[in-house]
């Protein structure tokens, strides 16, 4: 116990020891592996970290999660984000020893795109897509949980392509005998192995979230909790340029940030409604989409999410999932996860 309680320590104060790590907007590439790819994770407010112990999904999100629970599960996800671009994924978790191993992919592609040359002459058409693969390991002893992910990703945007190498350090605990679990995540540390271009100068999407999940006794929904970016407190998206501008009306185009406006876009919510064994509804709340993407006066449904888990036979659990992001519509994103053992439900007869 106090083993694992050392090391979940040193993973508290990674978060803040991590000066190589801290990145700023404006700069990053690989934005990509920073959007949800599952249906757990888009329905529960894009931000998750502490629930899903049966979801093989989880090795994404927080591989400390993953518990024999979600093991020998075989498992595709499609996201159809916006417009022409989509993210699939997929992946597998299996038992090793005393920990749990994990392998997953996901890629994103963004359609087709027509082509200039800098005299504005059309040139064709051309692609941009991304991928990672990533490989986990989860190891539990008591109450604590750690898991680590190993991931590349690369990125292509016409002729021109970048390459990284990551790490996730996760972290877990798990109340033995509540539906209590708090989760801590350390995101996308690492370096650029090969930039689009000599000079470029692209950042890792580095990120850390701590969030808790819990389910009071007598009552059939899940409350979950995400506080991201703990690293760098002022995340808001403001243009400076436009101080001291003012619009037709006589209005200041430029507002400063308050602390309570800093402060509420670190939070995710979610609720998991359990109706039974085999049907969750989902609800979440998106402090920063909300604030960044509504458009000016019409709020719409930007940050708000919702979602369904459905199991059949504990062997094929179906999820969906729905968020707004701005008022041009919704996204979608659809999960699969078969049982790859468990089928076999003959019983054995003697013949005397």
């Amino acid at each position: 116990m106090k083993t694992n309680l050392r090391l979940f320590i040193t993973l508290l104060l990674f978060l803040f020891v991590h000066p190589l790590f801290a990145q700023l907007g404006g700069s990053q590439a690989f934005n990509f592996l920073n959007v949800a790819n599952n249906a757990r994770q888009v329905g529960l407010g894009g931000f998750l970290v502490s629930s899903g112990l049966d979801d093989p999904n989880a090795m994404f999100y927080n591989s400390a999660l993953l518990t024999e629970a979600s093991t020998n599960q075989a498992f595709l996800n499609y996201y159809d984000y916006h417009m022409t671009a989509g993210m699939t994924s997929l992946g597998y978790a299996k038992q090793v020893g005393g920990g749990i191993v994990g392998i997953g992919m996901s890629y994103m592609g963004y359609g087709q795109f027509d082509g200039f040359d800098q005299n504005g002459n059309y040139n064709g058409t051309y692609t941009a897509n991304d991928y990672w693969f990533q490989g986990s390991y989860t190891h539990k002893v008591g109450v604590f949980s750690m898991g680590a992910n190993l991931k590349f990703a690369s990125s292509r945007i016409e002729s021109f392509n970048a390459n990284a190498l990551m790490l996730d350090l996760n972290g877990a605990f798990i109340h033995p005998t509540k539906d209590l679990v708090v989760g801590l995540t350390i995101k996308n540390a690492g370096f650029v192995t090969k930039q689009y271009q000599p000079n470029d100068e692209s950042e890792l999407p580095f990120d850390t979230q701590l969030g808790v999940s819990f389910k009071p006794e007598r009552m059939p929904i899940r409350f979950s909790v995400t506080y991201h970016h703990i690293h760098q407190f002022d995340i808001t998206y403001t243009d400076s340029s436009l101080k001291g501008e003012k619009d037709a009306f006589g209005n200041d185009l430029y507002e400063e940030p308050s602390f309570a406006d800093k402060l509420s876009r670190h939070f995710a919510f979610g609720g998991e409604f359990v109706l039974g064994k085999v049907l969750n509804i989902r609800a979440g709340y998106n402090v920063m989409r909300r604030r960044e993407m509504v458009a000016q006066n019409v709020k719409g449904l930007a940050g708000m999410s919702l979602g369904a888990a459905l199991k059949v036979k504990k062997h094929i659990n179906f999820g969906y999932s729905v968020a707004w992001y701005h008022i041009a519509g919704p996204t979608n994103s659809l999960s699969l996860s078969v049982a790859t053992t468990g089928w076999d439900k003959r019983k054995k007869t003697v013949i005397e």
